[in-house]
């Protein structure tokens, strides 16, 4: 029953109708519409005529006629209607409830990569160029198009010579964003570091100006930077 419950979370209910003088029915409906046009259409199916509805009551759980059993269902999202057409026998239709599915608002993230990076060699700390190849400044990088949170940095670069430390620093409107990733430039070859972070720990508003920038300790003379920054924006 467990694995046919969360098929109701798409917006399919599974009726059962049960008739107590000639067996079971199932019937598929959606959950949206009125209570009352959804039984008039399950009891036509079987027969009745809709004009002879004279009442469509709700049924507690807790007082269940002994010819519905429940007893291997699990009946925290069901709600029972017992129908009166005038026959002998009542009708009983037993459907998802509606109070039991409310909508969840989707929420899409959308992620994009910055590319930042330099080529040649380099030993002061500048701002990276953007993919057009423009130099980035405090003033010049990508301009945001939406909110969103800054979710990712990864840097890839060669260290040549020297001694001392590499730090990659985002910037948001020329101003350090706490965020960044740190290289050892204890020894020469080829390096690489990456960071993640949560959605709305470093964010960003509409029109705020992106930039990374390779800030060098000591006199290490490194190469041919390769920076990506991941955004994600609603």
């Amino acid at each position: 029953m467990k694995k046919g419950m969360k098929k109701l979370s798409f917006g399919v209910a599974f009726v059962l109708i049960f008739i107590m003088a000639s067996g079971v029915f199932a019937e598929s409906i959606g959950l949206s519409g009125d209570v009352q046009e959804i039984v008039n259409n399950i009891v036509e199916k079987q027969g009745i005529n809709k004009e002879n509805i004279q009442s469509v009551e709700e049924v507690s759980f807790d007082n269940l006629p002994p010819q519905v059993d429940l007893q291997n269902i699990d009946s925290t999202n069901l709600v029972v209607y017992q129908v009166d057409y005038g026959g002998d026998k009542p009708v009983f239709v037993i459907t998802a409830s509606n109070q039991a599915f409310e909508p969840v608002p989707a929420t899409l993230m959308y992620k994009m990569l910055l590319n930042f990076g330099l080529t040649g060699e380099v030993s002061e700390s500048t701002f990276l160029d953007t993919a057009t190849g423009v130099e980035g400044s405090s003033e010049k990088g990508y301009v945001m198009m939406r909110e969103g949170s800054i979710t990712g940095l990864s840097t890839n670069l060669e260290v040549l010579s020297g001694e001392g430390s590499v730090e990659v620093i985002l910037y948001i409107n020329g101003k350090p964003a706490s965020f960044s990733n740190t290289i050892s430039g204890a020894s020469v070859g080829v390096k690489k570091d990456y960071d993640t972070q949560s959605i709305g720990v470093v964010e960003f508003d509409k029109g705020d100006v992106i930039s990374t920038k390779v800030n060098i300790e000591g006199n290490v003379i490194l190469k041919d930077v390769i920076n990506l920054v991941e955004i994600s924006t609603k």
